[in-house]
């Protein structure tokens, strides 16, 4: 009876063992990880395993593996695509799929991913317009009453549905400042933009962008930008983003004493977006806009935020607006600073 108990947890034992080394990377120095293979995107395997999550290893460091357990869709260099278990040998990657073994040079695998995750990568090559969208808005409002009667409110919404070819941008904000007492009124402007932009390659990409904007204390009574150029992609990684943009618009402008322009404009500007943390996260917008056809006639226009989560969709802002005109109306100021703080909200799942 001893010797059937004992043959039987040995048995166990070495179930357990073969199982838990079913699925195994092994690494050029010698290293062994056991676990689920979640992705490789030609740079990075991912493997998921039970005592430290998802660990990215190097590529080029693995020189054996296998997905017994687990199958996976492999995209060829070609686009050609096979799934199944796989297993390396050598220099070559073996698929065992319902079709048959099929053996890929390592060289030649772009990416392997879950089914579950190719999925979800195939639909976001191709995502309905309602689709994909993240971003969010804020809200800064103050109330005084008493010896002031003074009311502010400002608004602000941000929008970005973006995948592998192209984004789209939305954004607006507004500010109205009064004092009822003294009967003024020291804020009164609204502003937003529509722009598309698609990627030509990995760092270039062409955009088309149309905005406008009113200003009461600027006695603007419209100003409508459509334009359009190239940018680069300067940085792109998970946490840092910057992208430098050229172009060329038009800008037609009505102010309220009569005047009205009508202006070929260059842009040149830069979009720098940062996450210090998990949670906290900066953006910083800078555009220079010249006249073509009224040398010496430009405008500068600065922006900078930061946001900080308080929850799954409450975050605490603060935004800077510096806009400077170098042909004011007569009686204006060349400058126009706004500085707003307030709560806001955010939607959609980011990638």
């Amino acid at each position: 009876m001893l010797k059937n108990c004992l043959l039987f947890g040995l048995s166990l034992l070495m179930f357990a063992v073969t199982a838990s080394y079913a699925e195994q990377v092994t690494l050029k120095n010698g290293d062994h990880l056991t676990g689920s293979i979640v992705s490789m995107d030609g740079k990075k395997l991912v493997i998921k395993t039970t005592y430290a999550g998802e660990v990215p290893i190097d590529w080029s460091e693995v020189t054996e593996f296998n997905s017994d357990k687990t199958p996976l869709v492999v995209t060829r260099a070609d686009k050609q695509v096979v799934s199944g278990p796989v297993t390396s040998e050598g220099p070559n990657v073996v698929v065992t799929s319902a079709q048959g073994t099929q053996t890929v040079p390592r060289a030649d695998v772009a990416t392997m991913r879950s089914p579950a995750d190719q999925a979800a990568y195939e639909k976001s090559l191709h995502p309905g317009m309602l689709e994909g969208w993240t971003g969010g808005g804020n809200f800064g409002f103050a109330l005084a009453r008493g010896n002031s009667e003074t009311t502010n409110v400002a608004l602000g919404f941000s929008a970005l549905r973006k995948t592998n070819t192209d984004a789209w941008i939305v954004n607006a904000a507004s500010i109205y400042s009064t004092d009822s007492r003294l009967g003024t009124t020291s804020a009164n402007q609204l502003g937003g933009l529509i722009r598309y932009d698609h990627n030509i390659n990995r760092k270039l990409f062409a955009y088309g962008v149309f905005s406008g904007m009113y200003d009461r204390l600027q006695l603007l009574n419209y100003r409508i930008m459509p334009g359009g150029g190239l940018g680069f992609h300067a940085i792109a990684s998970p946490t840092t983003t910057l992208d430098l943009l050229g172009g060329l618009g038009y800008t037609r402008e009505s102010y309220y004493n009569g005047t009205t322009n009508n202006l070929l404009t260059l842009t040149v500007g830069d979009e720098f977006a940062h996450k210090f943390t998990s949670t906290t996260s900066i953006t910083q917008n800078f555009y220079y806009l010249p006249s073509l056809n009224d040398m010496g006639n430009y405008r500068i226009n600065f922006s900078a935020g930061i946001a900080t989560k308080l929850n799954g969709w409450m975050t605490a802002n603060a935004n800077f607006l510096n806009q400077y005109n170098n042909r004011p109306v007569p009686g204006n100021k060349y400058n126009d600073m706004l500085f707003t703080t307030g709560l806001g909200f955010t939607f959609g799942k980011k990638k």
